[in-house]
């Protein structure tokens, strides 16, 4: 700022102060009312909006380019979505099982479409009595209309055969058996005896909806309540009697205190008592439990291979298809060793291993296999369900009819209602709606209604809601001192999930937490009134805070237009509290100690003026030259020289000094000095810390970034408040809230002063503040400095090492990790909910399982036709941007030779992927398309209706009588007119006619058309003879002849490049218009084959080889595809970040070099990705982002530090300061075990930003010690010198130890200074800072505490380093002079002259 404009705005703030301070402040309020009334409010029912990685070249981004696509597909289809699960998938399985064409054939029972999967537990119970084993043959006379032999007559041609693989990704193995080595592997039982080793049925029949995974979820925690209870002896066993019958207890006890009392729930001791027959689990013997212990034994080496992972269940027959072989068992044979099996207790319902999933540790399944005795369970479940069930009943096909209904209402529009009357495909039922008796729309409403077969439908509502289990939670389990109340002498409580409100729960508890910024500002307002003694200032601290956060608002939300506002930027309130005390109090400080220079000027004028006339008449000390010593005070704190210019009592000046004081020009002087020296040192600070915000940007998490912007704005903003409003409130403060204040007080402000030496309050409290003062003095102008200098050369070495083992503890040991989990800590350690999320999920085998299914095995997907290009909004997780297609040519042979080379490399990498064999059989469906026979029956197709459009109908005639005369006599047999004939019923014609004949013959017009068309000479044809269908079939009889005359290898030399890629096309684009017909339910309309869309639908829901069909031409209706999914399983079986990273590069490095030498210039833009790199692409970005952006912020900070100070050397100390602080704040919590998520990596990013201030100020102080100081302190320096040197000869030694203790005492002197003049802000604005902090420790969320934690951390090393290093090391190495200083001067004069000497070249 030059002087001009300084001064300007100076005169601006002191004249016009209550205008300057009214706008800004009205200008914020309404900027704020704005950006709350007007925008969305902020939603923190979602705590993870926002965590994802979203970014150029992201893993994140890759897999929104890949969810785009699947829904530009899905969206052009207006395919259905499954529910609960990914919005990329569709109902493929209603689609197959329920299309509506098949109710066309509802004669054939046979082949009737059953919903095998949807059968009810009683389908076995009540179609046989328990002592007969079905019995099923193929004989003719067996019973057709039994319901499990129709079942299965139907699925023997369908599902697998006892060839194929059951191939499953289990934990960490691969499960590859054939089915029947599967079968013969199950359990043998006695077949006379087989019932004693079922379960009973009855008992488990009304917890089906507990026990089964399309109720319960895979995990068994969806809707559901889980209570963990572990023993309270470490040696005890929970399977033992005694311990059951307490988790019987506590289980009745839970469902009381939730009001579920009617409800049904599970526990160890209810299993134990459903395994023995007993309903009530208070029942329950000893032997009931050896029983029990019996069947888990029996049942454990099936479930450690992996077999009870296997879907072994009711619907496990329809998948097996029994080979008939004499020399082994027959079909019955081999079904009743399969029905006891399925029946058996280790299978039936999955119930067994449900067990060993959820109900005993993983320790007590791992000590079971070496013993079965003394294996002991120490923590078990108690499982109750939250739904209530209802059941109704609804049209089975009402989802795919009602989404037909407009293609076919469309389809009758276009064809006429009349003509689609007469189509013999219509249902009787209908006739009576059509024309002429009825409407053609109630006709087309009535042909494709939903038919009226209905099923019964299972619907599951919670019983309580997500709100009351809350409440649930804060009323009866919130805090240790409730939870001491579930115990009792075998059994305690320690972990639940109610329902997975955990979530829910911490986001109701941020509401109760943000009082804690009430705390702060309280804390910050007591340490404000302690330090500057004024109750405005520590007010007008919060407001300037709360304006900041206001306008931070409207600008996140107006002007940045950032849709997402995670619960993480409600931590700005506390961060803003605590830095900006630091701009306060050095504007304060600033603002004190330049009145006190600018008095102690007016004193000096006063003495040059009238030496008779005293300089201060009620001061204690007297002000002496700057170059005089003064008395040292009992707390013996000798004076330097900044503290004899600036060390006045100003709280007690005459009326006279105060009116001068209180001039206007005094005001200016003093407002332009103040903001001469604070300004920039605000400035500077203000700017790297929001600027270590922002580079939160480079971390391309959502979640980070937009809590650096918001916060990052807050610090700006709250410094442009601090120069404007605040500014104008210093003014206000010295000109009238002083004298208000002092009324207030006493009326008598003069009398007051007068008597004050005799009023003992008023000198009490003069006395106190005054002790104050020169305490504040002591510590900091000569306390802190003597340490400083005179253990400068201790403290030095000794931070220096610390900082050395900050960076060890980071980059080497224990070193920073990735996050190892992408589970998130809500609450505290040792918060129940937080240690089912954290210890309980890694003590069960259900849990870890779904763990290793997540990102064991990934599915990796290799995409083309689409390039990895996100251009979405960034902080709009709904916002999927553009798709950038690429072309594929499909249709071209070198492009299908590269798929067919790829996918067969694929396979010679064993290390990365798994068997092809399923990929080979998907592509190998599509690419039939493309082979020779395919195109060769095309081109004979379009050359034969080619030639038929050129050919007459005699020469027709005379051609097929050539030919065969047989064929001459099939024609007139199907066209010629009969008895009963009348042509204005006649439609057949139309393309979909089915000529059903119900009439009879007409012989002698039949001999009439013999006779004139077999004269092949002049073939004689008289239309009135015959039906419409004649000149169709005609054709058609032609068209057949003509192609088989046609040179099957002169076809196939025809066939070049670009006839075989344009055939190809055309064969691809109708093959996959007709196939996305049969999945949209537009084949239905058009009566498709059913077993063509059976083929067709196969082939699109490959999971291996997809091809995405776009929209159809709106022109012709053809389909082009857009893009083409190769997927593989991967072979990666271990999750952690250093597999995963290793994993993905490997792959990497095997595509990219493979797609630049050897894919088509087309398909070079290729990428690769899967769902199973998500997390790994978060932990992948956490890592490199967080270092990035620390590495930018400290780039930053040595560059504003440099400009600032105007010194290389001070910027490079203070940037290795700066480096040490945060190494050892961050190395303390890598030494508590913290990983860096997405907490530690915001703590890891806005640690430069609130450690550079403290070395920023130290630094500014230090080059811009008044330059009289040390010209004085040198010339003391030469003079004891000079007198030293006198007696001795020694003058070129003497020169350089001059020179050394000239330069030294320079040093000290700025240090002296530095510590003096900012010292004090400096320690206040950390100690506000600091408790800051600690007030966000005392939250219940584990994210506001560990912030709080890094605030009080960071504080602590960032003032350590800055007074005890960077002071010390300046005390010993600081610049002195202008070495290292940027030459300002110079330059400035530089380009004076070089803009002088340009003038006359542009006045020419």
């Amino acid at each position: 700022m030059s002087c001009f404009s300084n001064t300007t705005y100076s005169r601006i703030l002191v004249r016009h102060h209550w205008l300057v301070l009214s706008f800004v402040i009205f200008i914020c309020i309404i900027l704020t009312v704005i950006g709350v009334i007007f925008t969305q409010l902020p939603d923190f029912s979602d705590p993870r909006i926002g965590w994802g990685a979203r970014g150029k070249g992201t893993i994140f981004s890759q897999l929104m380019v890949l969810r785009h696509a699947s829904e530009k597909f899905r969206l052009a289809y207006e395919l259905p979505l499954v529910p609960m699960s990914y919005s990329n998938t569709y109902r493929s399985d209603i689609l197959a099982k329920h299309d509506i064409w098949r109710k066309k054939h509802v004669n054939n029972q046979y082949d009737q479409l059953f919903d095998y999967q949807d059968l009810n537990e009683t389908f076995y119970d009540n179609d046989h009595e328990d002592d007969d084993i079905p019995d099923y043959h193929d004989d003719d006379d067996e019973d057709k209309t039994s319901q499990a032999l129709l079942l299965y007559k139907w699925h023997r041609n369908r599902h697998f055969d006892i060839k194929n693989s059951i191939f499953k990704y289990v934990d960490d193995k691969i499960i590859n058996i054939s089915v029947l080595d599967f079968v013969k592997n199950l359990p043998r039982f006695n077949r006379t005896n087989y019932q004693s080793a079922r379960l009973p049925f009855d008992l488990f029949r009304p917890y089906a909806y507990l026990l089964e995974e399309k109720y319960r979820g895979r995990a068994g925690r969806d809707g559901m309540i889980e209570f963990y209870m572990e023993r309270t002896e470490p040696t005890a066993d929970l399977l033992s009697l005694k311990h059951l019958q307490s988790i019987c207890a506590w289980e009745k006890k839970f469902q009381r205190i939730l009001s579920l009392d009617n409800v049904l729930s599970l526990s160890l001791a209810t299993f134990v008592a459903l395994y023995s027959s007993k309903t009530d689990c208070q029942s329950i013997t000893t032997d009931d439990v050896e029983h029990f212990r019996s069947i888990l034994h029996t049942c454990l080496p099936y479930y450690i291979d992996g077999y009870m992972d296997i879907p072994l269940s009711d619907q496990f027959l329809n998948r097996v298809i029994i080979e008939h072989h004499p020399d082994y068992h027959t079909h019955q044979e081999q079904i009743k060793a399969i029905y006891p099996a399925l029946r058996h207790t280790c299978f039936y319902k999955n119930i067994t291993r449900f067990i060993f999933d959820h109900f005993v540790d993983e320790r007590f399944v791992n000590n079971f296999q070496q013993s079965k005795t003394n294996a002991k369970v120490s923590i078990s479940m108690i499982y109750i369900s939250n739904y209530k069930i209802s059941k109704y009943n609804r049209t089975r096909d009402q989802t795919m009819c009602l989404r037909r209904q407009p293609y076919s209402r469309k389809y009758c529009r276009e064809r006429g209602c009349i003509d689609d009357y007469r189509n013999n495909f219509t249902e009787n039922s209908c006739l009576s709606q059509g024309p002429p008796y009825g409407n053609c729309d109630k006709y087309c409403h009535c042909k494709y209604q939903c038919f009226n077969e209905s099923e019964e439908v299972i619907l599951l509502t919670p019983n309580l809601k997500e709100k009351e289990l809350v409440n649930i939670f804060g009323k009866s389990f919130a805090g240790q001192q409730k939870l001491l109340a579930y115990r009792d002498e075998f059994i305690k409580l320690i972990a639940f999930n109610l329902a997975n409100v955990r979530e829910k729960a911490a986001m109701a508890q941020i509401h109760k937490d943000m009082f804690l910024v009430l705390m702060a500002a309280v804390l910050i307002v007591g340490i404000t009134i302690l330090y500057l003694r004024s109750v405005t200032i520590a007010l007008i601290i919060v407001i300037g805070a709360m304006l900041s956060l206001g306008v931070s608002y409207f600008v996140y939300r107006v002007i940045y237009r950032i849709p997402i506002f995670p619960y993480m930027n409600l931590m700005s309130a506390f961060i803003l509290i605590g830095i900006g005390c630091d701009d306060i109090f050095v504007f304060f400080d600033t603002w004190e100690q330049e009145k006190a220079r600018w008095l102690n000027k007016h004193q000096d004028k006063q003495i040059t003026d009238n030496a008779e006339i005293p300089l201060n008449n009620i001061n204690n000390h007297e002000i002496l030259p700057s170059n005089q010593k003064i008395k040292p005070s009992k707390l013996k704190s000798p004076s330097n020289a900044f503290q004899s210019r600036y060390r006045t009592r100003l709280y007690h000046e005459s009326e006279n000094i105060r009116k001068n004081f209180l001039n206007e020009e005094a005001l200016i002087e003093i407002m332009s000095n103040t903001l001469k020296h604070a300004a920039s040192s605000m400035f500077v600070t203000s700017f790297t810390t929001s600027a270590a915000f922002f580079t939160n940007m480079l971390t391309n998490i959502s979640f980070v970034q937009v809590f650096g912007v918001y916060t990052g704005t807050c610090i700006l903003l709250y410094f442009f408040i601090t120069v404007t409003a605040i500014a104008a409130f210093a003014v206000i403060y010295e000109k009238h809230i002083i004298d208000i204040i002092s009324r207030i007080f006493s009326m008598r402000k003069k009398k007051v002063l007068q008597t004050s030496t005799t009023n003992p309050p008023v000198t009490l409290y003069r006395r106190f503040a005054l002790k104050c003062k020169d305490i504040r003095y002591y510590i900091f102008g000569y306390l802190i400095p003597q340490i400083v200098i005179k253990l400068r050369y201790l403290l030095v070495p000794l931070l220096f090492c610390l900082g050395i083992l900050g960076l060890i503890s980071i980059f080497h040991y224990p070193k920073l990790q990735a996050p190892s989990t992408q589970k998130v800590s809500f609450f505290l350690h040792g918060n129940p909910m937080e240690n089912y999320e954290f210890l309980m999920k890694n003590q069960f085998n259900g849990y870890l399982k779904d763990e290793r299914r997540l990102f064991a095995y990934p599915s990796v997907s290799f995409i083309f036709g689409i390039r990895d290009i996100d251009d979405g909004y960034v902080f709009d997780m709904n916002d999927r941007g553009h798709l950038h297609l690429m072309p594929v040519y499909l249709n071209q042979q070198r492009t299908q030779e590269f798929f067919k080379q790829f996918i067969t490399h694929l396979g010679t990498r064993k290390d990365l992927f798994s068997s092809i064999q399923d990929l080979e059989k998907d592509f190998d469906a599509f690419n039939q398309l493309t082979t020779d026979n395919i195109l060769i029956d095309k081109i004979a197709d379009d050359r034969a209706r080619l030639n038929t459009s050129k050919t007459n109908h005699i020469d027709m005639i005379k051609y097929i009588g050539k030919i065969d005369m047989k064929l001459i006599d099939n024609l007139i047999t199907e066209t010629v007119r009969t008895i009963g004939y009348k042509i204005r019923n006649d439609q057949s014609d139309q393309e979909d006619y089915i000529d059903k004949k119900f009439n009879k013959i007409n012989f002698t017009l039949h001999k009439i058309s013999n006779k004139q068309l077999t004269n092949l000479t002049h073939p004689i044809i008289i239309y009135s003879n015959y039906r419409k269908l004649f000149n169709r079939t005609l054709e058609k009889i032609y068209k057949e002849q003509i192609e088989h005359s046609y040179d099957i290898e002169e076809i196939r030399n025809y066939l070049n490049g670009s006839v075989r890629d344009d055939l190809t096309e055309e064969y691809q684009r109708s093959a996959l218009k007709t196939a996305m017909q049969c999945l949209t339910g537009a084949a239905g309309a058009n009566n498709v084959p059913a077993d063509f869309c059976d083929k067709q639908l196969n082939q699109q829901r490959s999971v291996n080889w997809a091809v995405l069909p776009d929209k159809p031409s709106p022109i012709d209706g053809s389909v082009r595809p857009f893009a083409v999914i190769i997927s593989i399983r991967g072979s990666l079986n271990r999750t952690d970040y250093e597999s995963y990273n290793a994993y993905y590069l490997k792959v990497k490095d095997f595509f990219d070099p493979y797609i630049r030498e050897h894919a088509p210039e087309h398909l070079k833009h290729a990428w690769f990705s899967s769902p199973g790199f998500a997390f790994y692409g978060i932990q992948r970005e956490l890592l490199v982002g967080s270092f990035s952006s620390l590495i930018a912020s400290l780039g930053i900070a040595l560059l504003v530090l440099f400009l600032t100070s105007g010194n290389l050397f001070i910027a490079l100390y203070a940037l290795l300061a700066i480096s040490f602080a945060i190494a050892d704040g961050v190395g303390i919590f890598v030494l508590l075990k913290w990983e860096l998520g997405i907490v530690e990596a915001i703590i890891v990013i806005m640690a430069v930003g609130l450690s550079v201030d403290f070395v920023v100020h130290f630094g500014v102080g230090y080059i811009h010690t008044n330059p009289i100081d040390i010209e004085n302190e040198r010339e003391r320096i030469r003079n004891r010198h000079a007198s030293s040197t006198s007696e001795s000869n020694e003058s070129k030694i003497s020169s350089c130890r001059l020179l050394y203790e000239e330069q030294q005492a320079e040093r000290e002197i700025r240090v002296i200074e530095s510590a003096s003049r900012v010292g004090s802000a400096v320690f206040m604005a950390a100690f506000t800072t600091f408790a800051a902090g600690f007030s966000m420790t005392l939250s219940s969320l584990s994210s506001f505490q560990r912030m709080g934690q890094f605030l009080m951390t960071i504080m602590s090393t960032s003032w350590i380093f800055a007074t005890f290093f960077f002071l010390p090391l300046c005390a010993i190495i600081g610049p002195v002079g202008t070495c290292g200083s940027i030459p300002f001067t110079r330059l400035r004069a530089y380009f004076q002259r070089c803009r002088h000497s340009s003038e006359p070249l542009d006045k020419i």
